[in-house]
């Protein structure tokens, strides 16, 4: 008999019980309603509110100036506060009488200035309400909750239907490997439901240093070949060719002095069994994983290598604290289906299926996966809405890309290209002429070129490092029914607070011709670097050396500017007296990159200039 434990919090319930179980039955979007096809409203518009409590001081702005939190009884909780290396973004729910409204919210995005630069409104306008918050004895008996979860959370909302807020309660429901949510009224009948499991593609079609082999990033990739006899998975079978394609590579591991043996666990990847079949992780009495890939031990360790990998190169290009835990992963799940997942309930983990070509040997597949739990790191509760959630496919379609390209070039526009583009199924492409919004399809998979494509060409014109920052930086801002016309915005802005705005015209290009803005003109707040006194203007013209960067200031003030070269030496002072503009001529530098400081008793800002050869 299973037990079950049940758990009391205010507002909320928390149940736990145990299944041994598994059948894997996607849960799905209820056909009498879906949130999905509505989108926020979205601003770009720089508003200074300073740096001193911003969370108070955003909440001021926003109770004044957004009509659906007016109402009386309205009001706003802060869910999450999380800082990128460009800004701090801050996301609200939507509270009625103390409860939260479904999906209702607001996303804040403020930049290390003290500016509000983007704001996103998914909040709803509250007319009337309908039912209460007082449940039947027999409420869980009625939908047969020991057979319904392993794991369950549950707390009472206000449900947007017909115009109306119908009070329900919403249930976060893990079962063997399924994840999703579930909202009930208080009679018990179900009104709505969705999928919370996120997918690489639609079904079903650090304590020693360890070393192994591994496929980098996969064999098709590294013989550039395509897919076919013998290069061919042949049931996992050590084919030759394929064997001979593996890597040996190192990473650090955990040593379990208790047993004398090293397991693939660290800091931020530990290999686990969770999910069918039952396959112990591998572990080695020395710092050695040497597998072939028809032996388990090569899918884990490709795995924990491939994650490590990725959080490192996170790391080194200012982003860390992203998903900055352990995440469990099984590379033996979901019981042979040829699909991957990433599930955050109760704990983060990643599961990675058998059918086809094993999908922990392709690190696309890996890749994109992981990218699920960095997107949910970073903007957290925000994955709503068709386009939204086609992001979040083509997020981690396009750091497939990248990644897989930063490595070996051959054939990099082919996402999951050992898993995929063979008799199994047809893999998908980070190169197409799709064109926004005319070619969308209203699908999160089939949408996902759209925005990878466009990535993968911005990655083409100023570099991996730069477009993958800038991407992670947007993300950051991302928010619940966004459209990716909003994600362009924001890469925008990333590279105005990431860059003083350097890339602004490779990304309006791009941007442009694939729809995704009207014009290179729009929002100069993106185009410039502002603060409450200075903004730069016209650094593309002085990169060139075809022009002069345009210091402007808001009011007349004295201040100092002092130029320094990327050794840090200062270059030349030069004082501004009570002036509102000041120019410095791209002819009068060099080859270079150059950093400028305006201070005055008031304020101190730094810019970057760069100067491009003749």
């Amino acid at each position: 008999m299973k037990k079950l434990v049940v758990l009391y919090f205010v507002g909320c319930l928390i149940f736990i019980s145990k299944n041994s179980q598994a059948q894997k039955v996607h849960a799905f979007n209820s056909p009498a309603f879906s949130m999905d096809n509505n989108f926020c409203k979205s601003s770009f518009k720089t508003i200074f509110i300073g740096k001193k409590n911003p969370r108070e001081k955003i909440i001021e702005y926003l109770l004044s100036s957004v009509t659906n939190l007016k109402t009386p009884n309205v009001s706003l909780l802060l869910s999450s506060q999380t800082e990128s290396p460009g800004g701090f973004h801050f996301s609200f729910d939507q509270l009625y009488d103390n409860h939260k409204i479904f999906r209702g919210g607001i996303k804040v995005n403020m930049d290390k200035s003290g500016n509000i630069k983007s704001v996103f409104d998914f909040t709803f306008t509250v007319n009337e309400t309908k039912g209460n918050f007082t449940f039947a004895s027999d409420f869980f008996e009625k939908i047969d909750l020991k057979n319904l979860a392993d794991t369950l959370f549950a707390e009472s909302v206000f449900f947007p239907l017909e115009k109306k807020l119908i009070a329900a309660l919403r249930l976060e429901i893990s079962k063997n490997d399924d994840y999703y949510e579930m909202i009930l009224d208080n009679e018990s009948k179900e009104i709505y439901r969705n999928d919370l499991a996120l997918y690489y593609h639609p079904l079903p079609i650090p304590d020693s240093i360890v070393s192994g082999f591994v496929f980098l990033p996969d064999p098709l990739t590294t013989s550039n070949v395509l897919y076919g006899a013998p290069y061919q998975d042949g049931n996992n079978s050590d084919i030759a060719q394929i064997n001979a394609e593996r890597k040996f590579v190192s990473t650090t591991a955990k040593f379990d002095t208790s047993a004398s043996l090293f397991r693939l666990e660290n800091t931020f990847v530990k290999i686990t069994e969770h999910s069918l079949p039952t396959v112990a992780p591998v572990t080695s009495s020395v710092p050695s994983f040497s597998f072939t890939r028809s032996q388990f031990g090569f899918e884990d360790f490709n795995v924990f290598y491939h994650l490590n990998n990725f959080h490192y190169y996170l790391q080194t290009i200012g982003f860390g604290t992203m998903v900055n835990f352990s995440i469990n992963a099984d590379t033996h799940a979901l019981s042979g289906q040829d699909n991957s997942d990433f599930i955050a309930f109760p704990v983060p983990h990643l599961n990675f299926g058998e059918g086809g070509v094993d999908d922990a040997e392709d690190a696309d597949v890996i890749i994109h996966e992981y990218c699920h739990a960095v997107s949910n790191n970073a903007s957290p509760n925000s994955n709503t809405g068709t386009e939204r959630s086609a992001l979040d496919e083509a997020l981690g379609d396009y750091f497939a890309s990248s990644y897989s390209r930063s490595i070996n070039p051959f054939k990099w526009e082919n996402v999951f290209s050992w898993d995929g583009h063979n008799e199994f199924w047809n893999g998908r492409m980070a190169v197409t002429s799709d064109h926004y919004p005319e070619d969308l399809k209203n699908d999160l998979y089939e949408d996902a070129d759209i925005w990878a494509s466009t990535m993968m060409e911005i990655w083409t014109d100023i570099g991996r490092e730069n477009a993958d920052a800038l991407q992670l930086e947007a993300l950051s801002g991302y928010s619940a029914g966004m459209k990716m016309s909003d994600a362009a915005q924001l890469v925008i802005q990333a590279d105005s607070v990431l860059n003083n705005g350097l890339f602004y015209y490779q990304l309006c290009n791009r941007f442009y011709n694939r729809g995704l803005i009207n014009n290179c003109e729009v929002g100069l707040g993106e185009k410039i670097a502002e603060v409450e006194f200075v903004r730069l203007l016209n650094s593309e013209n002085f990169a060139l050396g075809t022009g002069n960067a345009v210091f402007q200031f808001n009011k007349p003030i004295i201040s100092f500017l002092k130029v320094f070269d990327i050794n840090g030496k200062l270059l030349f002072t030069k004082k501004l007296s009570d002036t509102l503009e000041f120019s410095l001529s791209g002819k009068e530098f060099s080859e270079g990159i150059y950093f400028i400081k305006i201070s005055s008793g008031e304020f101190e800002k730094n810019f970057k200039l760069v100067r491009f050869k003749n």
